[in-house]
Order: C-alpha cells, then sequence, then structure tokens
C-alpha cells in the first residue's frame, strides 16, 4: 500500500488507512482525523451479519481485514448477491447520508475486522466542509455508474455475458500478476447472475476446457482473455 503524504508530510498511520479507502481518498486531512479520533473498532466472526437490511443506519464500516458479501432476500428466502467486499473497501454509507434505513444485507464470509465511523460525524463534515462533500458526490456519482452498468447486464446479457462481466470486474492482480478472484463459489457466482448453479457450473466448465480460467478450491484464475461469446 503506498505511504501517503500531504504537502511531503507522511500522515499518521490511523489516518493514511483512512486515506487509502476510495471513499475518503480525497477528504481534506483534518476530516480524517476529526473521523478517526470518534472510529471504534471491532471483529467479526465468519458468517456474522453486520449490518441487517431495515435497520436505522447509525455507522459507517471501513473495511482492514477479511471479506464480506451483499446481498438482499426475499420472504421464501431466495437471494441475490450485490457485491462483495475486501480490505479496503467502504460500506454503509448511504444509509447514512440519506437517514434512511439499511436497504441490503452484509454478512462476513470469514473473520472481519471493521472500523466503524459514527454517522453523526460523518454528517458534521459533510455540512462544514465543501471539500468532504465534493468527495463524497464524486464517490457517489461513481457508485451510480457501475449500478447502472449492473442493472444493464442483467437485462441486456446472456448468463454468459454476465458470468464473464463478474469475472472480469472481480478480478485482482495476484503476487504473480495473474488476474484472480478470491471467495467466489459457482453458488456465489450464480447468485450474483441471477442464475441457477447448474447453469454456472456448465459455463465454468466450458471455460476452464478452453483453457481460459484454472480454479482451485474457491481460487479463479484468468488464464487469458474471455471471449465474448461463447
Amino acid at each position: 500500500m503506498p505511504r501517503v503524504t500531504v504537502n511531503n508530510e507522511p500522515l499518521s498511520p490511523e489516518v493514511a488507512s483512512l486515506a487509502d479507502v476510495a471513499f475518503f481518498s480525497a477528504f481534506p486531512e483534518g476530516a480524517l482525523a476529526t473521523l478517526i479520533k470518534g472510529a471504534s473498532r471491532r471483529k467479526y466472526k465468519k458468517h456474522a451479519h453486520i449490518v441487517v437490511a431495515g435497520e436505522p443506519s447509525h455507522t459507517v464500516y471501513v473495511l482492514l481485514e477479511g471479506s464480506v458479501q451483499v446481498f438482499m432476500d426475499d420472504d421464501e428466502g431466495e437471494e441475490f448477491v450485490l457485491d462483495t467486499f475486501g480490505p479496503g473497501d467502504c460500506f454503509g454509507e448511504l444509509g447514512v447520508l440519506d437517514g434512511q434505513e439499511r436497504s441490503a444485507n452484509i454478512m462476513a464470509l470469514d473473520e472481519c475486522d471493521c472500523l466503524l465511523i459514527p454517522a453523526g460525524a460523518l454528517r458534521e463534515q459533510l455540512d462544514s466542509d465543501p471539500a468532504v462533500r465534493d468527495s463524497i458526490i464524486r464517490g457517489l456519482v461513481a457508485r451510480v455508474r457501475v449500478l447502472t452498468e449492473d442493472v444493464g447486464s442483467l437485462a441486456l446479457l446472456d448468463v454468459y455475458g454476465r458470468v464473464v462481466r463478474i469475472l472480469q470486474n472481480s478480478a485482482e492482480p495476484d503476487a504473480d500478476g495473474k488476474p484472480t478472484i478470491l471467495r467466489m463459489t459457482h453458488q456465489d457466482l450464480a447468485k450474483r447472475v441471477g442464475s441457477s448453479r447448474e447453469m454456472v457450473s456448465r459455463i465454468m466448465k466450458e471455460l476452464r476446457k478452453g483453457g481460459y480460467i484454472s480454479n482451485d478450491r474457491q481460487v479463479i484464475r484468468l488464464e487469458k482473455v474471455l471471449p465474448k461469446r461463447w
């Protein structure tokens, strides 16, 4: 992780860690320091529900260690996975900003360590500092663009196209520079694309046979550019 500085002076480790989070990256140093002072840390066990849809929004979470899954479910228990987050990601900010109840559930996929920022502290910075307002607006616009693309993919792409899009967008370079996706099962992928696990498994099998992907347990590696159509 690059060392963050302001005017060539290194920030404190706590402020620097928050500055590395995309949502807070453009916040002034003073605003970050204020948020850190009011923040706390909490650990969550694997499968713990960190956020529950319908509950009040009192906290913004910064994921320091571990990974989480964002999902919605219906009265019959059917789940649709919206996203997964890893270290350095932020969640829970939307409900804090508009004062509405949580719109989705967030569950720990493994043991997680989170930084908890009170809603009041963030709103105070939002109201008092134009630079903070501008940073949040830019971040929300970026989120809307991603969501628009997600909705478009569900409406316009077939299951294969949606699988390819999720794989490409979820991959991060490993130590050897190979695009890699961690902790994603066929069931997880099926929930993300709105299809059955069987259909997704058939697609993944064909991609493996073609040498496009390799996998070991819940680790998927993209070996070469995935074809747009199969």
